[in-house]
């Protein structure tokens, strides 16, 4: 009988245990319980505080998401107002709206979002996944369009460039000829007319083309050149399909005429290509942050 009631306290080693035996006893059993509920208590308390601390949190998480939502979306819209006025104007002068960025992303627990509308919420947790989707596209949004029209201001630099040598054929190229093949000159109008031999028919009709040109107040005025794409169309193209092509091998000038209008005349095509490339280009962001504007507002609602 003495080692089956052998306690750290004492134990049963005599026929008829004392008092203080019984009351070891008692004492040593009221410990284990008393520890065990102590136990039993603090457990379900850290539950419940684990469980309070849980819903907080994502209570918190999802008030952080959505405020940041929020603030994207009102720099979504101001960007996209932004590039519909550079679109329409196409003035070479865009807005760059810095908030239009998801760096707050990396802060928010998605679980949290999942926990909030419940996990077996399937149509909702879709939802939460298309709109996350949509606002990872928004990562390099900031660098991929400062690239894109960097990029488009650059080449078109670099065709106007070019284009602007058809100031050699209404100008300088032009004036070098008439001395060289003009037989004299009059003064009409303060302006100075070269006349020239019958049979130089090639600088005649050079000559009439650009008096044309610098009369018509649709491509010309007192401050300059006022549309490109007419000046290509009725002083360029005809230059060079209509006049100097006429006179071509023989006529060395026809042949120098040819070749400048022909690069202000490409120049001018690869401006225009260009353009219309970027352009197209920024419909698709446009059309992007609508996208993605809808989905936040939709996810908010």
């Amino acid at each position: 009988m003495a080692s089956i009631f052998n306690f750290q306290f004492g134990s049963f080693s005599e026929s008829s245990p004392s008092w203080f035996d019984w009351l070891s006893l008692f004492v040593s059993t009221a410990s284990i319980f008393l520890a065990y509920y102590i136990a039993k208590w603090i457990y379900s308390k850290e539950k419940r505080d684990k469980k309070k601390e849980n819903e907080t949190l994502v209570k918190s998480t999802f008030q952080l998401f959505k405020n940041n939502l929020n603030q994207l979306n009102a720099a979504i819209k101001a960007q996209k107002i932004s590039l519909e006025e550079y679109h329409k104007e196409k003035n070479f002068k865009l807005t760059f709206h810095p908030d239009v960025q998801v760096d707050f992303l990396q802060f928010i627990d998605v679980k949290s979002l999942y926990e909030k509308v419940g996990f077996g919420n399937e149509e909702a947790i879709s939802n939460i996944n298309d709109l996350m989707s949509n606002l990872y596209r928004l990562y390099d949004f900031r660098q991929s369009l400062r690239s894109e029209v960097r990029a488009y201001l650059e080449k078109y630099g670099f065709f106007e460039l070019r284009f602007y040598s058809y100031r050699q054929v209404l100008y300088s190229k032009y004036f070098k000829l008439c001395n060289r093949r003009g037989k004299d000159f009059i003064i009409e109008n303060n302006t100075k007319k070269w006349r020239f031999e019958d049979t130089d028919i090639f600088m005649r009709e050079y000559s009439t083309l650009r008096a044309n040109i610098l009369l018509d107040k649709e491509i010309m005025d007192e401050s300059g050149l006022k549309d490109r794409g007419l000046l290509n169309e009725r002083f360029l193209v005809p230059l060079i399909n209509e006049i100097t092509f006429k006179y071509i091998p023989e006529d060395i000038d026809a042949i120098e005429i040819n070749d400048v209008a022909n690069e202000a005349h490409n120049a001018f095509n690869d401006m225009e290509y260009i353009t219309e490339k970027h352009f197209s280009t920024i419909e698709s962001y446009i059309q992007n942050l609508e996208g993605i504007s809808t989905k936040i507002e939709t996810y908010l609602a």
